[in-house]
């Protein structure tokens, strides 16, 4: 079974699993910001949210380069199979992880029944983390992404 989703979200995850070095203050705080306006409204995702996440990956090259590389290659599958993609027990294990590495934060709202919501949802717990460099590396299913994509 294959699922459509946004590559937008996936690359970004993807490209920040491999970053080498740490995000600014700046871009944890856009990174933040697109965590909040996931949580507190999904919908403005096209409107808003997105054009926020593509502004901060675009102002550090070595995220852009490797956001535009897997971008890319999604957008040439068009579809990733659905074992790919985070299941629920995923995205609370990953919910649970990101609660260790965070002061302050909040837990995602959305539920997570779709692929969209869980990915969003993963989105919302690495944004919302002290430390998003770690919390995204804890990610397993990117690394069946990437194998499939390679």
């Amino acid at each position: 079974m294959q699922n459509k989703t946004d590559s937008t979200v996936i690359a970004f995850l993807l490209a920040f699993q491999d970053l080498k070095t740490s995000l600014s203050k700046q871009e944890k705080q856009k990174l933040k910001e697109v965590a909040k306006q996931l949580n507190t409204q999904p919908k403005a995702w096209e409107n808003y949210t997105k054009k926020l996440l593509l502004e901060m990956i675009a102002a550090n090259s070595e995220l852009d380069r490797s956001f535009q590389y897997y971008k890319t290659r999604l957008d040439n599958i068009k579809q990733l199979p659905s074992n790919l993609l985070p299941n629920e027990a995923e995205t609370n294990k990953l919910n649970a992880l990101g609660r260790t590495a965070m002061t302050k934060g909040f837990k995602p709202k959305t539920e997570a029944s779709g692929y969209e919501s869980q990915i969003n949802n993963v989105v919302i717990v690495v944004g919302s983390s002290e430390a998003p460099e770690e919390t995204v590396k804890n990610i397993s299913f990117l690394e069946k992404v990437k194998e499939f994509l390679h």
